[in-house]
């Protein structure tokens, strides 16, 4: 006896390749981050693309958007995530499902050496990306607290 065939509606996705050896790596994020990855892994196209704005993210996870923004920059310092343009984001080809193995072998292959999530230490690196972009943020911040002093008006 043979199974039937699934129905094809917009809701079917076929199965993707994958492995989970990827998520070894995943540092110590806050919990929205956690969240936010989880979700990310779910929406992914094969190669791990996501088609998704912050604000759809926000929508679908019942969170506010800016803490979406936020999350999504951990995902960033992590490199799990990379932000290719409005809308989208890629996911890291270690962590991305694939739809075989054989792709997702030839991703990982044409990764730079320095993009590999298991080379290097990686908690130090994400840590060090953090307090670089609070250090940016910061300054930036600074900066729009300098206001010039504006001349005094004569009052006829």
């Amino acid at each position: 006896m043979t199974s039937p065939l699934p129905q094809w509606d917009e809701d079917y996705r076929p199965l993707l390749w994958g492995t989970f050896n990827g998520l070894a790596y995943v540092p110590r994020l806050p919990p929205t981050g956690y969240t936010l990855f989880l979700h990310l892994l779910t929406k992914q196209e094969p190669g791990g693309l996501v088609k998704a704005t912050h604000g759809k993210l926000a929508e679908e996870l019942a969170i506010d958007r800016g803490l979406i923004s936020r999350a999504m920059h951990h995902l960033v310092a992590a490199r799990l995530v990379t932000s290719t343009s409005r809308g989208q984001c890629q996911l890291h080809p270690q962590i991305a499902a694939f739809d075989n193995a054989r792709d997702q072998a030839r991703a990982i292959k044409a990764l730079a050496p320095g993009e590999r999530l298991d080379e290097g230490n990686f908690e130090d690196e994400y840590e060090r990306r953090l307090e670089a972009h609070e250090q940016e943020r910061l300054r930036k911040a600074e900066q729009r607290q300098r206001v010039t002093p504006l001349r005094p008006r004569l009052v006829r």
